[in-house]
């Protein structure tokens, strides 16, 4: 899916209003490796991946912890420190070289004001984030490790394309402990 299908999806709107939104949007190249947000900067993006993939994660005790891969088709930001100015607890960096569109929150918001399309859109992406970070919660309070990774296996395509590392921490288990799962399964 490409971006301007994504902003149809979300945005509900014609092809004049794909066109308006998409407009406002300024393209990044970045390579595996580069960084669209550090921790401790304050987010001032919404992110639309276009192809390519990046990694949303944390720091602690020199541990990343995993919290959402973002590949083609999806929109997101870290709305903590988007919405109310703070420094950002998380870092986006990409994981293999990716075309990412961004608009920055001055322009969105201006947008925001003329575009009902471009605040279904918004609105869509909230929602979506809330239903995922949702699924998580209940599934770390009541899932196993191996209904984790099964979850994981069947609503995402991340097992054969990233690295175990990034999958582990985002289940909340050890590499070690997600070889075991993963030898079970076999």
């Amino acid at each position: 899916m490409n971006i301007k299908s994504t902003i149809k999806k979300l945005s509900l709107g014609e092809q004049k209003d794909v066109e308006n939104i998409y407009s406002h949007l300024t393209m990044r190249k970045i390579q595996k490796g580069d960084f669209l947000l550090q921790a401790g900067q304050i987010c001032k993006h919404y992110f639309f991946v276009e192809s390519g993939s990046v990694r949303l994660f944390y720091q602690k005790n020199d541990i990343d912890y995993t919290v959402w891969i973002g590949s083609k088709g999806e929109v997101f930001t870290n709305l903590e420190s988007y919405l109310d100015g703070s420094k950002s607890r998380i870092a986006i960096q990409a994981l293999e070289p990716s075309t990412v569109y961004t608009i920055n929150k001055a322009n969105s918001d201006l947008l925001a004001q003329k575009s009902n399309f471009y605040n279904t859109l918004l609105r869509k992406t909230v929602e979506i984030a809330f239903v995922s970070l949702s699924k998580n919660v209940i599934s770390f309070q009541s899932e196993e490790a191996s209904e984790r990774y099964k979850r994981i296996e069947n609503e995402k395509n991340w097992l054969s394309r990233y690295p175990l590392k990034y999958i582990s921490t985002f289940i909340g288990i050890t590499q070690s402990s997600l070889s075991r799962i993963r030898a079970k399964k076999d």
